[in-house]
């Protein structure tokens, strides 16, 4: 697994039955896959193409970032402005992480 965003989580393995910690991992904003830590099942999300799901989600974040960066702008100047030089050179490296996993699905279902 080559997670873009990678958390963890208490959830019920539906493998072991136990609730267990499970390592949680993201690319962008959708769930991409889930492990037991107990028993190391795994659980890929949206197998369905995902590839697809990403794009459109990446769409719809690119295309609503100048209003959520105005907004946080106005609400808290100050920290904004900064925050804004670390999060600007922070976000290719989350990017290409998250296409890394994406590309990595694709390659797996491939073959």
């Amino acid at each position: 697994m080559t997670p873009a965003e990678q958390r963890s989580a208490y959830l019920r393995c539906r493998a072991c039955g136990q609730d267990t910690l499970h390592e949680v991992s993201y690319a962008g904003r959708l769930l991409y896959a889930s492990r037991c830590t107990h028993c190391g099942h795994e659980v890929r999300h949206g197998e369905q193409d995902f590839a697809g799901r990403y794009l459109l989600d990446l769409e719809h974040r690119l295309l609503t970032k100048p209003r959520r960066l105005a907004r946080r702008a106005r609400s808290h100047p100050l920290a904004f402005a900064r925050s804004l030089p670390t999060a600007v050179a922070r976000q290719p490296g989350k990017l290409r992480a998250e296409l890394r996993t994406v590309l990595a699905d694709v390659r797996r279902r491939r073959g």
